[in-house]
């Protein structure tokens, strides 16, 4: 192999790595971000329409999120818990206590803004053992 060769072999190989660094420096960091968060009021008899809930009743609070990563869950500002998105989806329990007005928050990492379930109306409510019926 000539030095001429030698030559270009080398600058092919420094050319090759620094696109290769440039590509590596410049990549989108992987997103940790909460995507979707619903509600699973499938218990729920009464005013389901209205978005009210039980007072006393267990719903699952699902957020779809980076899989293996773990959600932050807020009700009214305050972290309540930390779960795993196991497959996608970390599920929260959640058993309001007293009537009024409630929003939770689910986030995942520090630069989550999250997502947020909205408004949710908590009423007086029967809980059957299976089911929730809403007064």
């Amino acid at each position: 192999m000539g030095a001429r060769t030698k030559g270009r072999a080398a600058a092919a190989t420094v050319a090759f790595a620094s696109v290769a660094a440039a590509g590596a420096v410049l990549a989108a960091p992987a997103s940790a971000d909460v995507t979707d968060l619903q509600v699973d009021n499938s218990a729920l008899f009464g005013s389901v329409g209205e978005n009210r809930y039980g007072v006393g009743c267990g719903y699952g609070v699902i957020a779809t999120a980076t899989p293996d990563e773990d959600v932050d869950f807020y009700v009214n500002g305050q972290k309540r818990g930390t779960i795993n998105a196991e497959g996608g989806k970390a599920t929260y329990p959640w058993i309001p206590l007293l009537p009024g007005e409630y929003e939770i928050v689910a986030k995942q990492g520090e630069g989550d803004p999250g997502k947020s379930t909205g408004v949710l109306t908590v009423v007086p409510a029967v809980y059957t053992g299976s089911s929730c019926i809403i007064l």
